[in-house]
């Protein structure tokens, strides 16, 4: 219970702290800027790994500060959690890892995990919730602004692009020669976007697809996305009915299109050159009352490359067709199922009149420019498209997929065996068993020889690796050598909700979904820990379990055990000396003397030397203020506490207890010896309490002398119990209770923002 001196200290703080933050947010959003960071930043420096939560550029790697709700105050300038922030590729290799610097003050929070932060010349792209009011003063802050920032810190951000309304909106920032786009859906009417950064248009690609869109699942920055429409016919009149057929399309970033509204029709323009027009019926359009400028509105939208025809030899004519139908080996014709886009071609399925539609099918980018939608369909003749698999039984979604020299190679789990399927040529696999007994796997990715899978950890997920490129001999269950054995590494618990680790180098960073202390809660920053070779995560392994299984060896004796624990997790001892100080008997002798013992193992020449928790892996970037004093309670709250229990009334001031026990004094003497005994039972309790715990946690030596009764009550033995009165109110901690946050919110900005521009 925090005292009457305690709570004018934190009174005074937040009043501060109110202060300093009225006087700052005085200064207005848009005049904020931070401190350039021009330093070592080359602005023609390579760019890799665009999309995802860390992307590398030059000598710097530019990161989202941790996981933080899209509700969260997102005043620019005052965003520290889930702001983007940036470290050099030396500070992080030689675990400087404070020495990050905040890039944009701004929340990076849009939870779309497969896209993420993109970087283009001088300039960060992403998507932050908005801090526009709705007309009831709210902030609508479920929907996103999508914008950019000067990476080099030497200019506030931009006004806007434009804006989403959800928060979970599917996009990638992509560019092509030199011009960068934002392909995004709108998910309500099965429409795909373009935003040019260039122009401030917005073009619709696509509206109504009878299937989801698929960006390429490795690499972010491909700006084509491929998607399945249906085929209808007499579209543009009131008996439209759809065709047993569909087809496959892919659309680009860059696609225009110009309409033609005296004839209702549009033409679609790809690399500039004229693709295909569209023509309706412009009498039944108008009876519609539809605008005829507006191409969007139109029964049809799709700007896309026809790709795959499922059109049958006996199918009726439409519009949509490109190429002659007569060719169709089908006479029925094909629906298409699209599984993936990755490896420079998409994954899919073909259902048939006759026979088995299961086989799983790759259809490579580079088609070229004699394509013929229809003629493709002959796989057998076809040297762009492959067979993959019979089925999915093995290739399925979960599958891990790689294609070198036209080869295609799939790791799956079957149960707890990990196997290596290599395609053959008529859809059959051969196949090798990588690991036995991986309870619970999932893939994850290939980085050089290895391959990364992880599965469920104590709060979100481990990470384990193998190297995949060995002959089937390597991977014998007990003769294979540690390279082709998987391998955990240690301590990495990374949150399965946000975006998955990033490699830079050989050091891993990932969102740490570990608690701390008693505490439940994880706080989800971004930590940083060393892959290197498989010998070196091994040995690391090795000495991070020494320690764990150290301190597991006092699982009888939990306070000690809480010490240590955060004695290793932090290398602080602060919160084990002010218990010590507060109250001698919350940690007897036997528990002071092995603590020490622990902590100087940890010194120069000791048994842990160099093996903190922090050595292994650690914070990047910096923890908020709130955050601290949170994790800092919650490793307090794991530490004995002295006994709280107290009869006065919580809500009565001291000087009022105090005028009461005066007057009791002098109107009736025996209330002080009531208050004397009241205090002695409380010290005979936790005399009592602490002989108890004597004897859960001290071991009798009996080697000497064997006639010891190891069960005798030996509180004869312990001094008498001292006579004089204890102070009423106990010593209480020195070190402040985190307050509930005081400060008001920020005055947001009420200008309009500039309205979506529709090509």
């Amino acid at each position: 219970m925090m005292n009457k001196s305690k709570k004018a200290i934190s009174l005074l703080m937040a009043t501060a702290l109110l202060g300093s933050t009225l006087a700052f947010a005085g200064c207005g959003d848009d005049k904020y800027k931070g401190d350039a960071l021009t330093a070592g930043y080359d602005s023609t420096a390579t760019v890799s790994s665009n999309g995802g939560f860390a992307v590398e550029k030059g000598e710097y790697v530019y990161f989202i500060n941790g996981s933080e709700n899209y509700t969260a105050d997102n005043t620019y300038g005052e965003v520290e959690k889930a702001s983007l922030k940036r470290i050099s590729k030396t500070e992080l290799k030689n675990g400087e890892f404070a020495s990050a610097q905040t890039v944009v003050p701004s929340l990076f929070v849009a939870q779309n995990y497969d896209a993420g932060i993109f970087i283009y010349g001088d300039y960060v792209y992403y998507a932050t919730p908005t801090t526009a009011k709705n007309v009831h003063g709210e902030i609508e802050n479920s929907q996103l602004d999508f914008k950019r920032a000067k990476i080099d810190g030497t200019e506030a951000p931009e006004d806007y692009f434009f804006r989403a309304t959800s928060n979970t909106t599917n996009y990638r920032f992509v560019e092509v020669d030199g011009n960068v786009y934002c392909l995004y859906e709108d998910s309500t009417a099965k429409a795909l976007k373009s935003y040019s950064v260039a122009t401030g248009e917005t073009t619709t690609l696509v509206s109504g697809a009878s299937s989801e869109f698929f960006f390429d699942k490795k690499d972010p920055t491909n700006p084509n996305v491929y998607y399945t429409m249906a085929v209808k016919y007499n579209v543009d009149s009131a008996n439209a009915t759809e065709a047993t057929y569909n087809q496959v399309y892919c659309a680009n970033a860059t696609t225009t299109v110009s309409v033609d509204a005296d004839k209702a029709s549009y033409t679609v323009k790809i690399d500039g050159a004229d693709y295909k027009t569209y023509d309706f019926d412009e009498k039944y359009l108008e009876e519609q009352e539809i605008d005829l400028s507006d191409y969007t509105a139109y029964p049809y939208v799709n700007l896309g490359k026809l790709v795959l025809d499922g059109v049958g030899s006996k199918s009726g004519n439409t519009q949509f067709n490109k190429d002659d139908k007569t060719a169709s080996q089908e006479p029925q014709g094909y629906t298409y199922t699209v599984k993936r886009y990755e490896n420079g071609g998409i994954y899919f399925q073909r259902s048939e009149a006759v026979g088995e539609g299961a086989k799983l099918y790759y259809l490579t980018d580079n088609r070229g420019d004699a394509w013929n939608t229809v003629t493709a369909n002959d796989f057998a003749t076809s040297d762009k498209v492959s067979l993959v698999a019979l089925n999915e039984t093995k290739a399925s979604s979960t599958a891990y997929f790689e294609v070198k020299d036209g080869v295609h190679t799939y790791m799956y789990f079957d149960g707890s065996i990990l196997k290596k399927a290599t395609a053959n040529a008529d859809g059959t696999a051969s196949e090798i068993n990588l690991a036995f007994e991986v309870s619970g796997g999932t893939m994850y990715k290939t980085v050089g020889d290895y391959l990364y899978f992880y599965s469920a950890g104590t709060n979100g997920n481990n990470l384990q690796r193998i190297n995949y490129q060995g002959t089937a001999d390597k991977y014998n269950a007990i003769l294979a050598d540690d390279e082709y054995k998987p391998v955990k590494v240690e301590g990495i618990d990374w949150d399965s909700s946000w975006y998955k680790p990033e490699f830079v180098g050989d050091m891993l960073l990932y969102s740490n979904a570990q608690s701390y202390g008693s505490g439940t809660t994880a706080y989800h920053y971004v930590y940083a820990t060393k892959l290197g070779t498989t010998a070196e995560i091994i040995a690391r392994n090795e000495a991070y379990e020494a320690v764990n299984e150290y301190i597991d060896g006092y699982s009888e004796n939990s306070e000690l055990q809480s010490a240590m624990e955060y004695y290793f997790r932090t290398g602080e001892r602060t919160l084990f000396d002010e218990v010590v100080a507060l109250d001698a008997d919350l940690f007897d002798s036997y528990q002071i003397d092995e603590f020490e013992k622990f902590v100087k193992k940890f010194a120069e020449g000791g048994e842990f030397a160099g093996k903190l928790e922090k050595n292994f892996f650690a914070l990047v970037g910096k923890m908020t203020d709130a955050d601290q004093e949170k994790v800092e309670e919650e490793w307090r709250n794991s530490l004995p506490k002295e006994d709280e229990t107290d009869d006065t009334d919580d809500g009565m001031p001291g000087w009022a207890i105090a005028l009461i026990i005066v007057g009791s004094l002098l109107v009736v003497g025996g209330v002080c010896a009531v208050i004397v005994v009241s205090q002695k039972k409380k010290a005979k309790k936790r005399e009592e309490d602490r002989i108890v715990n004597k004897y859960k946690k001290e071991t009798i030596d009996t080697t000497d002398d064997k006639t010891i009764d190891v069960y005798a009550d030996d509180t004869a033995e312990e001094p008498a119990e001292e006579q004089a009165e204890e102070p009423v109110e106990a010593v209480e901690e020195t070190v402040a209770e985190p307050t509930e946050e005081t400060v008001a919110e920020p005055t947001e900005e009420t200008a309009e923002a500039p309205e979506e521009k529709e090509e």
